[in-house]
């Protein structure tokens, strides 16, 4: 899935959950929403800006096979952040627990909907993947029939939190939020209709 949706899905879940508003909880359960996918940000920014590796190059053929496939793997991994989880608890760390908890859900969430770009997810004891009938982007593997109900989801999940909130800077924000989702969503949808 992409990156906003895991942080707007884990936002809504924190806020239905939260029986007392609790900052620290929902900014560590956000927190752990993207933190999965920093290492493949970092290559990105690394291979795009620094480096100048061509796009095709980078995600065809170095995304799982350079220096950063380690790192990428194992911040899927359905070991690593259960592991974490189960630490927090017996150490009783609760920022641990709700960021651990929060990155394996990202985890299973990414289990169910990788086809060709699944991850080795419980490596380095397993190389298995899961290939998932399901692609998040690749329209082969109903990657457009996801997208478009992820959407949906994304944006009645902010319209709920937008009557959750009553600073006007939060209210402000998700508003944003939304413009912002629905610019990212449909702007390679434009491109590839009026290319």
């Amino acid at each position: 899935m992409i990156t906003p949706s895991h942080i707007i899905y884990s936002w809504a879940v924190a806020k239905a959950s939260d029986s007392k508003p609790n900052k620290n909880r929902t900014l560590a359960i956000v927190t752990g929403s993207f933190l999965p996918d920093v290492p493949t940000y970092l290559f990105f920014f690394v291979h795009t800006f620094i480096l100048g590796t061509a796009q095709q190059t980078m995600w065809d053929k170095l995304y799982f096979n350079s220096a950063w496939s380690p790192l990428i793997t194992l911040s899927h991994s359905l070991l690593l952040w259960p592991i974490l989880v189960l630490l927090s608890m017996l150490c009783k760390q609760k920022i641990l627990l709700w960021v651990s908890t929060s990155a394996t859900a990202h985890a299973v969430l990414d289990f169910f909907v990788h086809n060709d770009d699944a991850y080795r997810h419980f490596w380095p004891l397993s190389d298995w993947k899961f290939t998932s009938p399901v692609s998040y982007w690749d329209p082969v593997h109903f990657g457009t029939l996801f997208g478009l109900i992820d959407f949906v989801v994304v944006i009645l999940l902010l319209s709920w939190l937008h009557t959750q909130y009553t600073y006007k800077w939060t209210l402000r924000a998700i508003r944003s939020l939304m413009v912002l989702y629905v610019v990212i969503t449909f702007t390679p949808l434009f491109f590839f209709i009026f290319n």
